[in-house]
């Protein structure tokens, strides 16, 4: 699963930036070819605002075709294709803008020109860029000091994406002896797993915590990350002192991982990090501007679709007996009980046998249209009713039935704090994390739900509806 980012890199913003830049200049050049002259170009009929929406609609074309995803390696190839793919369709949406604006165009010829033009640019900037990630220019040097399945969940995340902009340059092994992730089945010999990643990072692997500032110093690092499931006893505090009086910024494992993952492992944090952590705020205003913005989407989200709803329940109506409407209770803010809407798509009396399970793959109680409706969430459309009312908000945790809640909560540290937001349609859970349907699925949802709640804000929600927009649009998903 690819994970969108909540808070985008400095590099990719800057990608992003001297992209829009190449792709204005892209269509200035074709518009000096088209007319041959730099006087028009700079007069007033070609105004900076005529030039710049050309980069705007690309890269909302580019955005819903995946290309601003980085987080993993793929061949040039697919780049020149999604590129040209994207390029088509962006084009087709500047004659779209043209026809509604005609004032914003450009003139005759230009849309070929600048499509030749701008693919070309782009193509050498993704590849320019992708050159740069490959070989971490401009990197964090990273010195990891860490042991247990905290360290590992660290470096399996920092193997596994090609956009991350630390390099780890040194691993300080705090255990000496053999380690495996905690709930991996144990092997018929024990494998250091610190020697795996040094391998796989081609870092420098050490076991000595007294050579901690003799390591940064000749690996250049600035910035430790100290990753131990169990810090009380081996925490070589005199040398980590030493590091942060000389101005290497010290991090602690479960704050880097939530930096770079968009996820808190609620299974490795202590209510200390919960209490003392910044984030977690929130206030009137934002709650009102929440509140505002909920009433307003779900409102003209329930009359725009009204046409939608009618030929879907007219669709769940014919395919199979039973009531349009589902209702279903579910566990809302603050532990408060509503029913949540949905449009049926399991047959009539789905867990009259076995009570309330969790819907797996190929579930024969799904009925055909339910299959559709759940892949095109189009079942949710009700939904926006229980936003109206109040019951749910457009961004939150997803609400589930009370037995699983109670289930859950005993078994899951911290699921209850959940419910200290109202849920949502659409999460960062959702948005992060493929459909799931098992307690080990709740609690990698959980570490989803924790980050939001901790860095709720109104942008953040914004780019989880636009990432739900996106997967609605391109598949993905409900089952």
């Amino acid at each position: 699963m690819q994970v969108p980012s909540s808070r985008p890199s400095p590099y990719l913003i800057a990608f992003l930036l001297g992209e829009s830049l190449l792709m204005g200049l892209g269509t200035l050049l074709a518009v000096y070819f088209r007319i041959g002259t730099l006087a028009e170009i700079f007069s007033w009929r070609y105004s900076w605002h005529r030039l710049a929406v050309v980069p705007v609609v690309l890269q909302v074309t580019f955005y819903y075709f995946d290309l601003h995803n980085f987080r993993v390696a793929r061949p040039f190839m697919w780049t020149v294709t999604r590129v040209t793919q994207a390029m088509a369709v962006g084009t087709l949406a500047m004659a779209v803008v043209y026809y509604i604006f005609p004032r914003l165009f450009l003139g005759r010829g230009v849309l070929v020109l600048g499509f030749l033009i701008i693919t070309i640019f782009t193509l050498f900037w993704r590849g320019l860029y992708g050159w740069a990630l490959t070989r971490r220019l401009l990197a964090t040097r990273v010195l990891l000091m860490g042991s247990g399945s905290l360290a590992d969940y660290i470096l399996e995340e920092v193997v596994s994406r090609s956009d991350n902009i630390y390099n780890i340059v040194c691993l300080l092994d705090m255990t000496g002896s053999a380690s495996r992730r905690a709930g991996d089945p144990e092997t018929s010999a024990p494998v250091n797993l610190m020697e795996v990643w040094a391998n796989l990072l081609k870092a420098d692997l050490r076991r000595d915590p007294s050579e901690l500032v003799g390591l940064l110093r000749h690996h250049q690092a600035n910035l430790v990350v100290v990753a131990m499931d169990e810090k009380r006893t081996r925490m070589p505090l005199d040398e980590l002192l030493r590091c942060r009086m000389l101005g290497v910024p010290i991090l602690g494992g479960e704050d880097f991982l939530e930096a770079i993952s968009g996820r808190i492992l609620a299974d490795h944090i202590r209510p200390s990090w919960l209490i003392f952590s910044p984030g977690f705020k929130t206030n009137d205003l934002r709650r009102l501007s929440k509140r505002c913005v909920d009433i307003l989407l779900s409102a003209l989200g329930l009359l725009l679709s009204l046409p939608l709803t009618l030929l879907t329940a007219l669709a769940v109506r014919l395919d199979s007996r039973g009531k349009v409407i589902y209702r279903q209770t579910r566990i809302g803010q603050y532990g408060r009980h509503f029913e949540i809407l949905k449009f049926r798509t399991m047959v009539d009396d789905a867990e009259k046998d076995t009570g309330p399970v969790w819907a797996q793959e190929g579930d024969n109680r799904i009925t055909r249209v339910g299959r559709f409706l759940r892949r095109s969430r189009l079942d949710e459309i009700p939904q926006m009713w229980n936003v109206l009312r109040g019951d749910m908000s457009f961004v939150g945790p997803r609400p589930e039935r009370p037995l699983f809640v109670e289930k859950l909560t005993a078994r899951l540290p911290y699921y209850g704090e959940r419910h200290n937001v109202k849920p949502g349609i659409t999460g960062w859970a959702q948005v992060c994390f493929p459909y799931g349907s098992s307690e080990a699925a709740a609690l990698e949802k959980l570490n989803y739900d924790l980050y939001y709640i901790k860095h709720s804000s109104l942008s953040m929600d914004i780019m989880i509806l636009v990432q739900t927009l996106k997967i609605i649009l391109f598949g993905g998903g409900g089952r």
